[in-house]
């Protein structure tokens, strides 16, 4: 009898645990499942193209997200026609891999080849919230993103360079994200602005920013540094990707 009961509990668990995998799978049901608490935004956009952007033709596009502290539980959902951008019932949960980049100021997920276009939406949670990007429209197929560094150009003035830059083949760009690195890649300061423009480390222009605020970043005279542009349309994807290496005379 002991035998039996236990038998009994055991399937008991594995269905209640499938019934849960089943309604984290859609996005719809996972938010329901966190409706207690409060919602919040993810800064989230995809770029790539079929050879691979800054991976390799197997996973061809890069989903880019901002973790903020405390982040966790990443997730990405996914479906297939452009017309359920807003129905979230049709949106199911894609396992990839995903990694930190510029020391985990950013994290990717790198999708898989798909056909056509895709709607992805990022997820996570940290203390209290459960955030959700905006749906992020996948062009790999019909509008892959554009390397070019040659469109950006650097005044280098000691440590505080300027940076500018012209829009490539695609002129769809809505904002730009640049970041500066050092050269083993590691995160000075990343920004957001909507001119063509930016100078290190003034933030008159900024409308977003991701540097770490506590602290003024600043550069080494007479080091080698990188700029990373990425030129962002509206509906969330790199026309544009581009690095610069420079340094600071």
């Amino acid at each position: 009898m002991k035998a039996f009961i236990f038998i009994l509990f055991s399937v008991f668990l594995i269905a209640c645990d499938s019934e849960t995998k089943l309604e984290e799978s859609i996005l719809a049901d996972y938010i329901e499942i966190h409706s207690e608490l409060d919602s919040a935004d993810v800064v989230a956009c995809a770029g790539g193209r079929v050879e691979g952007l800054l991976s390799s033709a197997s996973t061809p596009t890069d989903i880019f997200f901002y973790p903020i502290s405390g982040a966790s539980d990443f997730r990405y959902f996914e479906v297939k026609s452009l017309s359920d951008s807003t129905d979230f019932s049709k949106y199911m949960a894609k396992e990839l891999a995903s990694e930190p980049i510029f020391n985990g100021y950013l994290w990717k997920f790198n999708n898989i080849p798909f056909s056509g276009e895709r709607l992805g939406i990022v997820t996570y949670k940290t203390p209290g919230k459960f955030h959700m990007s905006s749906p992020i429209r996948l062009k790999t197929n019909e509008k892959p993103t554009e390397v070019n560094s040659g469109l950006i150009s650097v005044s280098e003035e000691g440590v505080n360079p300027s940076f500018t830059w012209m829009d490539g083949t695609i002129d769809e760009n809505e904002i730009y994200f640049q970041v500066i690195s050092d050269s083993d890649n590691n995160f000075i300061s990343g920004t957001y602005t909507i001119d063509k423009e930016f100078t290190f480390y003034d933030l008159s222009n900024v409308v977003f920013n991701i540097t770490d605020t506590l602290s003024e970043p600043s550069l080494v005279p007479n080091s080698a540094y990188k700029f990373t542009l990425m030129g962002v349309s509206k509906d969330n994807w790199v026309n544009l990707f581009a690095e610069k290496e420079f340094f600071s005379n």
